[in-house]
């Protein structure tokens, strides 16, 4: 367990880092000073707090993923001496993008001090880096090795010789963050050792390199896991925490050294055969899930109708190298040009591009097709020009069927431009006026300047059309809008179920079936309301609260307050 630098060692240290004394005093008061601010919760973040006895007390995190992330990998990393949460308020000048000179007074997220350098660290969420670059490229630049920086922080920074790195979520894996939680009780705490079990698991694993935890315990039954975990932790044995979960024991293979896994996760990146089904694919600018690894191989893509393909045909379009792995964090190839088009398309269009795809990788492997030649020439030519001016070579393959007839406009361009602006005034609305409310109010500004209003129909379609997500927001609230997002497939950072006991709860009211009577009036007391928590992974009941009170916040609490009383967590 780390422990907290005694004033001599902090002193030590700073001799070592060649720190002058006015920085080793912002240092020392950095060390023995509260805050500067807590943290705000907002509808898109969450807050929390990370304990740490050794310090006696606990660090602040501002977001669930990002900066609780950078704690769980400044706890477990060697390099990392001590880090305060936000420590200081410092000034960063730099030119706004209207070209004018601005200070603008900033809170870091940590000041970390590490083995070898010392200085306040940002944490942002790599989703918003690029729109950030865009709106104050003076403050928010790319490294160009996958990393960003901020000039006016640096600048600030380098007059006390301390450093200002800008950091992104995108360095941790879900899956390394959740086993680092997982293994959070072994090493945060004191495990009384066991020396014989833990020889014995050290000796398999050193003469088995790669040996899977299942297979372990299978060969020795009364080794406890409870040691696996341990050594783990205490990194004695080792294993790749962003390849599976841990609770998967058929999955975590175990090594004696730290360069033994290096070298098992470069050689699973190379192609081969056998296709994991967990795993996303990437192909044609969209990601694939498989969902039957079956022959035919049913590939479900991200946006569209499922795919079948043989599974020689899957083995050889990843052999040379049209299909590729991807992980669960990796942002999706697809264009919103892409997906709108693939979500506007029937799904008979889009069985149809599918069927055209198949005659034409049959084609390209010398098989018999059952289409002529000379439609299969026209859809490879078709396909390659989608996959050139779009990414994505299916939507070549989409026929044209709903865009046939002809649509040329017949009404004036302004009455359809007056469409556009009645829906964006009386549509777009907070006060969610009713379509036939707001083709009353088109009509009448048409017939007092004598243009031809379009039909209530065409009304209904075209406000259908410009109906975005937005404009869903602005009528009914966020929340409804939430139903109209894309879809988007569930990763590994939440499990359904949790991956271990106690990592998730259920919490429910009921109302109890019993009937109570004064012993004192004889009058009917009424039922009493009972709160229950149960562990999302083992149904177990961890606490249980009955009370007369209707279900509320209390009830919450005090379900809560049980459950640490009990499990003390």
């Amino acid at each position: 367990m780390r422990t907290v630098m005694t004033p001599e060692e902090c002193h030590t240290w700073s001799q070592y880092l060649q720190l002058s004394k006015e920085t080793e005093g912002l240092i020392t008061a950095i060390r023995s000073s509260p805050p500067v601010r807590r943290v705000r919760g907002r509808t898109t973040n969450v807050t929390g707090r990370y304990p740490r006895p050794t310090m006696g007390r606990s660090i602040q995190c501002e977001s669930e993923h990002v900066e609780f992330w950078a704690i769980s990998g400044m706890e477990r990393d060697d390099e990392v001496v001590e880090f305060d949460d936000q420590s200081s308020r410092i000034p960063l000048s730099y030119r706004a993008s209207s070209g004018h000179k601005t200070t603008q007074w900033h809170t870091p997220d940590f000041f970390v001090l590490r083995t070898s350098s010392v200085g306040w660290e940002e944490w942002k969420p790599a989703s918003v880096l690029d729109a950030l670059a865009v709106s104050m490229p003076a403050r928010y630049q790319q490294a160009g090795t996958g990393k960003w920086r901020c000039p006016p922080g640096e600048a600030y920074a380098a007059q006390f010789g301390l450093t200002y790195p800008w950091r992104s979520d995108a360095e941790h894996h879900p899956l390394e963050i959740q086993n680092l939680k997982f293994l959070q009780d072994f090493w945060a705490d004191d495990v009384p050792p066991n020396p014989e079990q833990e020889t014995l698991a050290l000796a398999h694993i050193k003469a088995h390199p790669g040996i899977r935890r299942s297979e372990l315990l299978s060969i020795s039954p009364d080794l406890s896991v409870d040691i696996l975990w341990t050594l783990i932790s205490q990194r004695r044995v080792f294993t790749d925490l962003s390849a599976t979960l841990l609770m998967r024991h058929d999955q975590v293979t175990l090594y004696g050294e730290a360069t033994a896994v290096n070298l098992a996760r470069l050689s699973s990146e190379l192609p081969s055969d056998v296709l994991p089904p967990s795993v996303p694919l990437a192909w044609d600018g969209r990601l694939w899930q498989i969902e039957a690894m079956t022959d035919p191989v049913r590939l479900r893509p991200e946006v569209g109708e499922p795919l079948l393909l043989s599974l020689a045909e899957v083995q050889h379009l990843r052999a040379i190298g049209s299909i590729w792995e991807v992980n669960e964090a990796s942002p999706s190839p697809t264009t919103p040009d892409m997906r709108e088009a693939l979500l506007h398309a029937s799904p008979r269009a889009q069985q149809e591009a599918n069927r055209r795809l198949r005659e034409m990788l049959a084609y390209a492997r010398g098989e018999p097709v059952t289409t002529p030649l000379r439609s299969v020439r026209r859809w490879w030519h078709a396909y390659q020009e989608a996959e050139t001016t779009s990414g994505c070579g299916s939507l070549g393959l989409l026929d044209r069927v709903a865009a046939r007839g002809n649509r040329t406009p017949r009404l004036p361009e302004a009455s359809m431009q007056w469409l556009d602006v009645s829906l964006q005034i009386h549509h777009a609305a907070p006060q969610a006026t009713s379509a036939a409310a707001v083709y009353r109010r088109y009509r009448e500004p048409c017939a007092q300047q004598g243009m031809p209003p379009v039909s209530e129909r065409t009304l209904y379609r075209v406000r259908a059309r410009c109906t975005t997500t937005d404009v869903i927001a602005t009528r009914r609230g966020r929340r409804a809008a939430d139903a109209s997002q894309p879809f988007s497939w569930l990763d590994q950072t939440t499990p359904r179920h949790g991956e271990r006991p106690c990592a998730l709860a259920h919490l429910d009211h009921t109302e109890l079936d019993i009937a109570r009577m004064s012993s004192v009036t004889g009058k009917p007391l009424g039922k009493p309301w009972g709160t229950l928590l149960t562990d999302a992974n083992t149904r177990r009941i961890l606490a249980c609260y009955v009370t007369d009170d209707p279900p509320s916040y209390r009830s919450v609490m005090m379900a809560l307050r049980a459950c640490v009383k009990r499990h003390q967590r």
